[in-house]
């Protein structure tokens, strides 16, 4: 298969573990880790990723999905900035609009051109550029960071599963994030035909029967058919959402 295999770090991956994990998937080959930025975890994940930097030499970092909410884009750059430098130039972002009913319980007003304002931002303030943006959701005025511009720039995805969001991230993104749905393949080739951009599939992954994300992939056979579909749609990059050590350890066995 030509598709790239990452993994999405468990949510439920308890805070010492974390570089456990890494150490695994770096040794396992997986061509990049996710790092949710989620409520529900033990640990935060701009924190957690750094500490994959830190414990890793290869393998690709992506931090989300995030959103453009609790992480305001002048913040996110400067992180996203800060971790590309210190990573080498591992590190792609993934954005997208977040949970509603967690945003809510915040109290966090939603828009709805936030997400394509956030990606025009954070393309031109990671660069090192000035900054101004009149938006409905965000208002930049003249801003210039003082984080050094990454010699590789940060790729942006757009977290996308409807054909409205695959439309903005054609306009603005560096790539498309999605998940395993019976509508993907379609949403892919409508898309595609406008612009080619890599696109990150999740198939959530677990063998136990116990709660987890939807649609999972419940047995290897199941999840290396789902994997040989989207290598055969021509997609770029597939992403194992595993829930536990155990479950990484076998989907670790589609590369190994």
């Amino acid at each position: 298969m030509s598709i790239s295999i990452s993994v999405e770090l468990s949510h439920i991956c308890p805070l010492d573990e974390i570089t456990d994990h890494a150490n695994a998937l770096e040794s396992y080959g997986f061509h990049r880790v996710w790092v949710p930025d989620t409520v529900v975890s033990q640990w935060e994940a701009w924190l957690a990723a750094s500490l994959i930097v830190h414990h890793t030499d290869v393998i690709n970092i992506g931090l989300g999905v995030t959103n453009p909410y609790t992480r305001h884009p002048v913040v996110v750059a400067q992180m996203a900035a800060t971790l590309q430098n210190i990573s080498g130039g591992r590190l792609a972002i993934s954005l997208g609009k977040g949970i509603g009913r967690f945003l809510d319980k915040a109290g966090i007003e939603q828009h709805e051109t936030a997400v394509e304002e956030c990606i025009t931002a954070l393309h031109n303030m990671i660069a090192g550029e000035r900054t101004n943006l009149d938006g409905e959701a965000f208002r930049i005025d003249g801003m210039l960071l003082r984080t050094i511009p990454p010699s590789n720039p940060v790729p942006i995805y757009l977290a996308a599963v409807g054909p409205a969001s695959w439309d903005i991230a054609v306009r603005v993104a560096d790539g498309v994030a999605t998940v395993w749905t019976d509508m993907t393949a379609d949403n892919y080739r409508r898309s595609m035909a406008d612009r080619q951009m890599p696109t990150a599939v999740l198939i959530p992954f677990a063998l136990g029967a116990g709660e987890f994300l939807g649609n999972k992939a419940g047995s290897l056979p199941q999840l290396k058919d789902r994997v040989q579909a989207l290598d055969d749609l021509g997609f770029d990059e597939v992403i194992i959402g595993y829930r536990d050590r155990n479950d990484l350890d076998i989907a670790a066995q589609l590369i190994t």
